[in-house]
């Protein structure tokens, strides 16, 4: 059998899918604008992101695009 495959953790706070589905807003609001990976299982399900956090990384993109278009 081959050893587990070890994923990069792509948040520096964690949080289980059911102590995040009891309250999401209360939880994001405890996480200081950082992002939440939310865990099934300890396999990271999805990440949570704060609006703030999207919007810039949305921003970033299109950016990114637009500079490689002529």
């Amino acid at each position: 059998m081959p050893p587990p495959r070890i994923s990069t953790m792509r948040a520096r706070r964690t949080i289980s899918v059911t102590d995040f589905r009891r309250n999401p807003s209360a939880h994001m609001r405890d996480a200081l604008g950082d992002t939440l990976a939310v865990l099934s299982r300890n396999k990271v399900e999805f990440y949570a992101v704060p609006p703030e956090r999207f919007e810039g990384l949305i921003d970033r993109l299109e950016a990114l695009e637009g500079s490689g278009r002529r």
